[in-house]
């Protein structure tokens, strides 16, 4: 009695079912509670639920957890449902709208709502954010914090908050602490959160990826040191805050000290979804970090996708195709923005800058190709809950 089967999204293949007891769920429940007043300040806020709905494990455990502490209407990821909202009750309430990442793009992006005269905070799980994307939505948004979880354990683990969020700026902007901190050969910028090191058990492998435990004995299906290839590792409070003082960055973060020093997790994404090129791995996350860090592309990008192929004299090569949100504006240099993003990507990926420097000749460097919605590789739209980023068509001899 009170069991309920969530579904994965199916993001790495095939969906799997992940069975969960009463008990469980009422601590996730308290956890989301926790985070929605002490992250977003949440009191007397109307909470729009933007997350797909039906047997993922998100959607429908957001609303369970939350619509008892708050105002909240569940549309799932309905443009149109969620304007006609924001239309119905006017500028009184305090949105918070929860979503992913692209979804939420749109959103702000719609013609129909003028942002300016609401107070709307965003919520985003699912899926990384570049500091630029974040920087675009605070255009439309007052605030836009991001939880990190996953189907196969539980949707909140860790959360991010003003400290988390200003720490990652910071490590964009200073390269000393960056060498100090992150493991810069990855060429992407990690999601920094904060998480309960009572409730969960965080370790690094010898491959870099996380190691999890779930550190309650209530649960239906234990996890124990179990491994879902997300790349990370943790930085306990009192390191993180004598590194900062090291780096004279210690009074920065006065006024955002916490009631509880927890630690500091750092998320680089999915250790298989990144696509090769010349022994360079090129992830998501940096191409997103990129793509939306180009004033004039990031009004008009819907989504992107990295593809590795080989050409026709069997030399792997990479291409990078971009999903405009309608058609591609006219005048747009697409040779300029090639070289541009190229650029920005070597700048912050060491290795595709070598690779693309000093390694690949000038006909063997990425493609970078624009695209109308819904053309191209993006014909048929997308197949799955999230956003596909990487499409592989290397194919290899069986053994």
């Amino acid at each position: 009695r009170g069991v309920m089967v969530d579904e994965s999204s199916g993001s790495t293949g095939r969906p799997t079912s992940w069975v969960r007891g009463w008990k469980e769920r009422e601590i996730s429940k308290q956890t989301l509670q926790m985070a929605y007043h002490s992250v977003l300040g949440g009191d007397n806020a109307f909470v729009i639920n933007a997350f797909a709905l039906g047997a993922w494990a998100t959607g429908l455990n957001v609303s369970m957890c939350l619509s008892e502490v708050t105002v909240m209407k569940s549309t799932g990821p309905d443009i149109d449902k969620i304007v006609h909202t924001i239309e119905e009750f006017g500028t009184t309430p305090s949105y918070i709208v929860m979503g992913y990442p692209p979804f939420l793009k749109t959103l702000a992006d719609d013609p129909r709502v003028d942002w300016s005269r609401h107070d709307v905070s965003v919520a985003y799980g699912g899926e990384g954010m570049s500091e630029s994307m974040r920087d675009y939505l605070l255009r439309s948004f007052r605030n836009v914090f991001g939880s990190y979880g996953a189907s196969d354990l539980e949707i909140n683990i860790a959360a991010e908050n003003e400290r988390t969020v200003l720490l990652r700026k910071e490590i964009l902007a200073n390269e000393a602490l960056r060498e100090r901190l992150v493991w810069t050969d990855l060429g992407v910028t990690p999601m920094v959160f904060q998480y309960n090191p009572l409730a969960y058990h965080i370790e690094t492998n010898a491959e870099r990826e996380l190691v999890i435990t779930l550190a309650r004995p209530t649960n239906i299906s234990p996890r124990i040191r179990y491994n879902i290839h997300d790349v990370g590792h943790v930085v306990e409070y009192a390191d993180m805050m004598r590194i900062l003082a090291e780096h004279r960055l210690r009074e920065r973060f006065d006024g955002l000290e916490p009631r509880v020093q927890l630690p500091f997790l750092f998320h680089y994404g999915r250790s298989d979804l990144s696509s090769d090129y010349f022994g360079a791995n090129g992830t998501p996350d940096g191409v997103r970090e990129v793509l939306f860090g180009i004033e004039r592309l990031a009004p008009v990008l819907n989504t992107f996708r990295l593809t590795s192929y080989e050409d026709e004299a069997n030399d792997q090569r990479m291409s990078i195709a971009i999903e405009v949100v309608d058609t591609v504006p006219d005048g747009l240099d697409r040779e300029l923005l090639r070289r541009e993003v190229l650029d920005r990507l070597a700048d912050v990926n060491r290795d595709f800058a070598n690779a693309y420097r000093n390694t690949a000749s000038p006909e063997m460097h990425p493609d970078v190709t624009l695209h109308d919605r819904g053309t191209g590789p993006f014909q048929g739209g997308q197949r799955k809950l999230k956003n596909e980023y990487v499409k592989t068509e290397l194919e290899y001899d069986a053994l």
